[in-house]
């Protein structure tokens, strides 16, 4: 009895070729998802941010972008090793934008929104557009806030 294989390397030319590039896809598909799900707190911690806080918010990501830019390895910027663990620049912004402190919060919030920018920027899929666009909002959300806030406190 013959049992059908697993996959269809065995059928196709360059079957190799074919399951790389199908489990790279849904990898970046399953990070992709990971990255919308995440944006989604990010851009509730960052515009729940009391008005004052947003014009250093906007310096902050401003700053992060331009480090990010710098940096010899632009995709390891931000990690962090602890204790024999390794964390993603990504995963310390995100856990950094969860703390209870401002200062913190207001950091990671910067680290993540820049390096997703990075990371996002220059994408050819329509899903990874549309999260660098969002990010691009949130960052333009954020410089508005920012600059009107001088504006409507010099009114009184």
């Amino acid at each position: 009895m013959r049992t059908l294989p697993l996959t269809t390397q065995d059928r196709k030319p360059g079957g190799n070729q074919y399951l790389r590039r199908m489990v790279a896809r849904i990898t970046r598909m399953s990070r992709t998802a990971r990255l919308r799900r995440q944006f989604a707190e990010i851009e509730q911690r960052s515009l729940e941010l009391p008005r004052s806080y947003r014009t250093q918010l906007a310096d902050l990501v401003q700053r992060e972008c331009a480090a990010v830019e710098s940096s010899d390895d632009p995709e390891a910027y931000g990690a962090h090793a602890d204790h024999g663990a390794s964390a993603s620049g990504l995963d310390v912004g995100f856990d950094r934008a969860r703390s209870d402190n401002v200062q913190v919060r207001m950091r990671g919030l910067a680290l993540w929104l820049a390096l997703v920018y990075h990371q996002t920027r220059g994408a050819a899929a329509p899903d990874v557009e549309a999260l660098h666009r969002q990010v691009l909002r949130v960052m333009r959300e954020l410089k508005v806030f920012s600059s009107r806030a001088p504006a409507e406190g010099g009114g009184d």
